[in-house]
Formats: C-alpha cells, structure tokens, sequence
C-alpha cells in the first residue's frame, strides 16, 4: 500500500477541518428542548443547531435525518461547534434565485410603499404596492403567493405579483380558444351574471341570459357562490383580456328538438309555474313552458283553477300543439284526467248519497262539486223540507254537504241532486202524530208581509201564523212577538199531499187564547153556581 504523502494528508485535513462559513452536510443524531445535534459528514466533530437556527418546527425533526448546516462558530478549546441550517439553506436559495423567474412568497409586513416579503419562506425581497394587485385597505394575504422577480441586486430583491398574473393570463389565453369546456368557481353573482374564477387573477363572465334556457329562472336561484361549474367559452377578447362563458349551451337549445322528445298527443311530466286568470303554465322541461287553457282544465262547468292546482303542483298533461317559431305549446290537464262522465255510471247511480262541496251559490238553487269534473244542481226546493226564503242563510260557497242523487243525465253532462231526501221527511211523522184542533209548541223564526213562520218543537216543521190569528188583543204581530220568541198554538189545518212533498200547517194563537177563555169563563160561573 503506497503511504500518504504529506501533500495529500494536508489536504484531507484541511478537508475534514470545521472551520466558520464551511457548509457541510451531517445527520441528526439527538434532539434537546431548545436545539438537535448534528455529527458532521467528511469532517470531524459534531456541531448543535438551536431552534432559532432551523427552518422548520422543532418536532418536525427525527433522528437520523440528513440536513445541510453553514458552521456559525468554532470552540477548540471546549470542542464545542455551532451551525445554522437557514444560512446554509439562504445561500443555496439565494444563488438559486435569478431574474424572470416565478416563485412562491410570503407576505410579512406592510412597508410604506409596498410590502416586505419571503422569497421561499427564506430570502427577504421587497413587493412594490403598484405591483401587488392588492388595495391599501387589504388585509394580509396568508399563505404562500407566487411572484415574479423584476431585479435582483446583490441581495436587494424586488419581486411583482402583478407581472406574475399578466404572463400566466397570457399563457392561460393563448391556450384557451373560443368553444372550448373549462372548469371554475362561481365568485359572484350580480344580476347581469354570475363572475367565474378561473385562475388566479383571472375570472369569466357568465351573462345572466346564459344560465339557462328556462329565461325565468333567477340567475341566483341557479348558481350558488363557491359553486364548481363547467362553462363554454362563447367568446374571447385576447386585446382586453376578457371571456364570456355559457352554461345553456352546454346544452342543446330545447326548442330544437322539442317535437321529437315531446310529439303531439303525448303525455309529459310538469310543474306549474304561474296561475293565470284564463289557464296556468306548465314547465315540462328546462325552457319549455307550456299554457293549459281554462276550456282544457275542466269537463264540467268552469269553476276556479286554484281550486285544481298551485304554483308548483306536479301534474300530468297532454302535447296538443306546438309552435317552434314563436315558441309556444298548447297543453291539457283534462285530457290526461279523462271525461269522468264517460264512466259516470260506474261511479255514482241514482239514489246514491255523497259528500259534495258548494261552488257557487245561486238564486235558485247552488252548483255542488260532486268529484273533478262532475258537479250537480241543488234546486232551492230540495235544500230543504221546510221553506227556504234565502239560500246564502242555508249555504256558503266551499262548505261540505251530504246530497242525493236523484237525477243523471250522461248525454248532456247534468245531475240533480237533492239535500231534503238524505233525511226521511219530517211532515211525514207530523202528518200522522198532530190532527186539526191540537195544541202544538214552537219558535217564531221569521216574519213575511201576514203572518210569521213558526218551527214546530219535536218534529222540525215549519207551521203558518197568519197575522189575524196571531193574537186576541189590537197590537200587530210584529208589536206582539219577537224573532225567537217561544209560542202556544192551535192548528187549524195540516195536510202532507204525499211523502215526497212538504206539507202544511195553520196555526192560531187568537184560537187558542179564545178558547181558554172560555174555558176559565165557563170554571168561573161553574164555581159561582156551586157557591
């Protein structure tokens, strides 16, 4: 084995020697509380780095990790050696920096004209505020930005955010080319459009009328801000810097293909959108809209739409014409329902007794709501067995009744009906149990021109006071009675022509009064005689 020479063995130690400045690379060996230990590779000796010295968190660090440290300070006395891994790593950093290239910063203070930054989270730069794209009033950006460096001077350093941005939107237009599908972030929502982030520093327009085809939707009740959206781009301004976007025609326009989807005389599925004095509209898909007509929502007599349907209701309804130029469609909800008097008879016969609902309220009679589509006529003669005067005292309109059956014509789409023949009637057992020259009971109800109607206790009949009969005495029957007022009377007559009719009753007060009259006349002479 040749020996060293001297020449060579200089070299090694001055190689191996731990001198100030020296970068060396070493692994960690022990971790204190307030630093770690690092046993030096190719020199001899260990060296301590404090916390203040690294460049990450203390508990970042594992024995055995290999770190770069510059040697700070010598002690050969003690032996005792001290390094920084931040100069080591700032130096490497700082000849690694060079001018035009982009790299990411960190804000640290706010200065007078401009901002004091970290090239690296290391290397100390200065940020123009004409150059950060940021107002005075802005808060600290956190976290790292990227940046270009505009000079670099020795260790003077001025870095530019905004020349930054401009060259990754030069590059980010010279990429994009109108009809391409790009991805970003709904940032705001005015409501001429919605502002799409699509990279840093740089943002699309979505115009408002290009959301959607359904035109009457809000552009806010479509897009939400932080929304991730797929957009097209419908144009692009290179000289101004400036894109438009499109959702709708990502999609085809709906008008296109609107009668192969929905062909004449299919059913679609909707939602109402608007009630309207003459019909309501139906969306059947995004921007097709369609009118169902008053004369295509009922089979029966017309009554109210809100009565059949609301504004969001899904329904169900017939394509019955469709105009592609001026955009328009002609629906039917009846159609879908079908003609319940087609098949009226398997339904409802004669005699049946249902629940119906007042309509409307007429001078003769009232429209009653027998199912959707099938409605019936009320007579005032079959309201009820007793005289009706005035009908709105007996019913109000969307008040629930039990009616009869008792009269279907399909042909002609009518039915009558009848609220008297669901009870048995009353005259019929008032017929048989009271006979001309009784006593009977009841409420005066109500006054006519000659007399006043009385309703009979026990039987719910209405009996006839002429106002001649009313009283013995010269007062006239409004002077004697009141509405309400409880009376005794004799009945003069009472008839029932038959069962299915209503009957009548007279009745007298004076005939009654006459006769007790006589009565306590006759007790009087009888007692006087037996004196």
């Amino acid at each position: 084995m040749e020996e060293k020479t001297f020449e060579k063995l200089l070299n090694e130690q001055e190689i191996n020697e731990v001198k100030k400045g020296k970068i060396i690379e070493g692994k960690v060996f022990e971790i204190n509380s307030d630093g770690i230990w690092v046993a030096l590779e190719g020199a001899t000796g260990d060296v301590f780095v404090s916390q203040e010295e690294l460049i990450k968190p203390l508990q970042e660090y594992q024995v055995g990790q290999k770190i770069v440290v510059e040697i700070t300070k010598t002690n050969d006395a003690e032996g005792l050696n001290f390094a920084s891994e931040r100069r080591a790593v700032w130096n490497e950093t700082m000849n690694k920096i060079k001018e035009g290239e982009n790299y990411p910063i960190i804000f640290k203070n706010r200065l007078r004209k401009g901002y004091s930054v970290l090239i690296e989270g290391l290397i100390g730069a200065f940020l123009p505020g004409s150059l950060s794209l940021l107002s005075p009033k802005d808060d600290l950006p956190e976290g790292e930005k990227m940046a270009k460096v505009i000079s670099k001077n020795g260790r003077n350093i001025v870095v530019s955010i905004k020349d930054y941005a401009e060259e990754k939107i030069n590059q980010i237009f010279n990429e994009y080319e109108e009809g391409m599908v790009i991805d970003g972030v709904v940032e705001d929502i005015k409501n001429f459009g919605a502002f799409v982030r699509l990279a840093d520093h740089l943002n699309g327009l979505i115009p408002a009328r290009e959301v959607s085809w359904d035109e009457k939707i809000s552009i806010k009740d479509h897009l939400k801000v932080g929304q991730k959206v797929k957009a097209l781009i419908i144009r692009l301004d290179r000289e101004k810097k400036r894109i438009s976007l499109s959702l709708k025609r990502l999609k085809e326009d709906p008008w296109k293909s609107v009668d192969e989807k929905y062909p004449i005389g299919s059913i679609a599925q909707g939602t109402v959108t608007n009630i309207l004095p003459f019909g309501f509209t139906v969306k059947i898909d995004e921007g097709l809209e369609g009118l169902v007509h008053e004369t295509e929502v009922f089979w029966g007599r017309k009554g109210r739409i809100s009565d059949v349907v609301n504004v969001g209701d899904n329904v169900q309804v017939k394509i019955l014409n469709i105009d592609k130029e001026n955009k328009k469609i002609n629906l039917s909800y009846k159609q879908v329902i079908g003609n319940p008097w087609e098949t009226i008879e398997e339904k409802y016969n004669e005699g049946n007794i249902v629940t119906g609902t007042v309509e409307k309220v007429l001078n003769n009679g009232a429209i009653i709501k027998i199912d959707e589509g099938v409605s019936g006529f009320l007579h005032v003669s079959e309201i009820s067995w007793d005289f009706v005067d005035d009908i709105s005292t007996v019913l109000q309109e969307k008040q629930k009744i039990k009616v009869k059956i008792i009269k279907i014509d399909k042909d002609n789409k009518r039915m009558r009906l009848s609220v008297r023949e669901t009870k048995e009637n009353p005259w019929k057992k008032a017929s048989q149990e009271i006979k001309p020259g009784d006593t009977v009971k009841g409420k005066i109800i109500r006054f006519l021109d000659k007399g006043a109607i009385v309703l009979i206790d026990d039987y719910e009949v209405e009996a006839y006071l002429p106002a001649s009969k009313a009283s013995t005495n010269s007062k006239s029957l409004e002077e004697s009675y009141s509405i309400g007022d409880q009376i005794e009377a004799k009945v003069l007559e009472i008839g029932l022509e038959n069962e299915f009719k209503r009957g009548n009753m007279i009745i007298s007060v004076s005939h009654l009064q006459e006769e007790r009259e006589k009565e306590e006349a006759i007790k009087i002479i009888n007692e006087m005689n037996e004196d």
